[in-house]
């Protein structure tokens, strides 16, 4: 019937197939292959997402207080500044797990949702059509390479999750029919307060949503086809009005536009940024996309919202490196469809035949793949359990050696700091107030300029770091600033570890109170031999 969708993808073949085998992974065995995947790539021990201090940090004062923060309550500038905070449910999970298991405890949260979202992304694939259970795990463990440099205990990952729920069940409700869409209201009211980038599911749901009105209007969808997408209308809708149902009202709305168009995020935050294919860690991402491109043009036909979708999916990619993962939930289970069948043609291309026993030799490979797995991420735990703040992994990455400097000398201090070390801080001194941290959107673009400007050396930059309130400059040794800093006389070093190294006003008040830096034997009374 005209319009109506193949159960399984045609390629323009007019013989028979030969019989070969699509033993299909077993549930079981996918859970514990993705569980053992994810949790090698995804869920390492240390913490490297700098924000992740602060998260934590508004987590525990929410528990504290049972109310949203309304104001800026880590930085000295942008103190007036209205909190929008749209990670809250985020933030009270992290701390309540903190609370019961330590960051461990956080860690295994984030491995369970990448674990569901691998699930998800699996299930699309096998509801697109049936896939070899090799396939199924190449395909994934391309995907979490390509997904590891974003990865990681991070709030951002509920909104990957939870895109390839709302993906999944669009899918489910456009080929199966049912009530399926109408789960989207219960998603998208749990998404809302766990991460803004709900906004994107709603993007990716109606642009599914056009792309299906026009099939309808051009008389390409039977009476049956429109009422699912019908259904998938009511279900976004429902999806759309359960987005208002938020602590924040309807100013979550408009907070995911305030930072994904900010041209001073844009500039200034490597992760806002264009993809460097130049780093050797998004070469995965590079040829994800080229292989994706090669599969769909040479051996698809995928339906018209499919298309638009991987579009839209490949532009948010290419315009900021963080959104990469949503290209990887969008287009995975089509990278997985096709590429079986691309193993297919090669297959009849070649005559290879299978005899009876190579069912049981791609049982043999899934369990080798399977062990392969499991070896590396019992190597990885063996190498790296899960360190403490004192281990050189920290102190590596962190102030941690500065930070327990400073809490030994007075408090209320204003510290001028690095971009990415104000949540670390703000964590480990709650008494003390940074120049700046990790949300953007929160301090505002001018004032992320007026950093960038201090810190790249712009003409007035010194004037500009005089006439803020800052007491104390932290920041990394050997960079063009703190060496300009140092050549200035009035300022003066007062601290320094291998890593890091901290300036005051020469002759200030503050420069007498701060307590001498210790010694290699005090440094070792503390656990922190290396901060010598």
């Amino acid at each position: 019937m005209q319009g109506r969708e193949p159960p399984s993808l045609n390629f323009g073949h007019d013989h028979p197939a030969p019989q070969l085998t699509t033993r299909r992974l077993t549930i079981p065995t996918f859970v514990a292959l993705t569980g053992l995947l994810s949790g090698m790539l995804a869920s390492r021990p240390q913490v490297t997402d700098p924000d992740f201090w602060w998260h934590l940090r508004n987590g525990q004062t929410l528990l504290r207080t049972g109310r949203l923060i309304a104001t800026n309550p880590y930085a000295f500038i942008s103190a007036d500044h209205h909190w929008v905070m749209q990670e809250w449910l985020s933030e009270v999970w992290m701390a309540a797990a903190a609370a019961a298991g330590g960051r461990p405890a956080v860690v295994a949260g984030y491995w369970l949702i990448t674990l569901l979202m691998w699930i998800a992304v699996w299930m699309r694939s096998r509801i697109l059509a049936p896939v070899s259970g090799l396939t199924v795990g190449v395909g994934l463990l391309f995907a979490a390479l390509t997904a590891y440099p974003i990865l990681g205990p991070r709030p951002q990952m509920a909104t990957y999750c939870l895109l390839a729920f709302a993906l999944l069940l669009a899918e489910l409700q456009l080929r199966r029919g049912g009530l399926a869409a109408f789960l989207l209201g219960p998603l998208f009211l749990l998404w809302t307060d766990l991460e803004a980038g709900f906004i994107i599911g709603l993007i990716f749901l109606a642009t599914i949503l056009v792309a299906e009105g026009g099939a309808i209007l051009a008389g390409r969808r039977t009476k049956e086809e429109a009422g699912r997408i019908w259904r998938l209308a009511g279900g976004s809708a429902l999806g759309l009005g359960a987005c208002l149902i938020n602590p924040n009202g309807a100013a979550i709305i408009a907070y995911p536009f305030q930072t994904q168009f900010s041209s001073a995020q844009q500039a200034l935050i490597v992760e806002w940024q264009s993809p460097d294919f130049h780093n050797p860690l998004l070469i995965p991402l590079l040829l994800f996309v080229l292989s994706l491109l090669y599969l769909v043009v040479r051996h698809g036909r995928l339906p018209l919202r499919d298309l638009a979708v991987l579009g839209l999916a490949l532009l948010v990619t290419l315009q900021s490196v963080r959104n990469l993962v949503i290209l990887v939930v969008a287009g995975a289970p089509w990278w997985i469809v096709l590429a079986d069948q691309l193993r297919q043609r090669l297959a009849r291309r070649w005559r290879l035949r299978l005899r009876p026993t190579q069912p049981r030799l791609a049982s043999l490979l899934e369990v080798v793949f399977l062990l392969g797995l499991l070896g590396a991420l019992l190597g990885q735990a063996a190498v790296e359990s899960t360190p403490a703040l004192a281990s050189s992994t920290y102190r590596g990455t962190f102030p941690v050696c500065a930070a327990a400097w400073l809490r030994r000398g007075p408090s209320g201090l204003k510290i001028f700091n690095v971009y990415g070390d104000g949540g670390f801080l703000a964590y480990e001194l709650p008494q003390d107030k940074v120049y700046i941290f990790g949300d953007a959107a929160l301090m505002g673009s001018r004032a992320l300029l007026r950093y960038a400007s201090i810190v790249d050396l712009a003409p007035g930059w010194l004037q500009r770091l005089d006439s803020s309130p800052s007491q104390l400059v932290l920041y990394q040794r050997g960079q063009p600033f703190t060496d300009a800093l140092q050549r200035e006389s009035g300022w003066t070093v007062v601290y320094r570890d291998p890593l890091f190294e901290a300036l005051v006003r020469t002759g200030s008040p503050l420069q007498r109170e701060l307590t001498p830096q210790p010694t290699a034997d005090g440094w070792q009374r503390m656990g922190l031999p290396s901060c010598s």
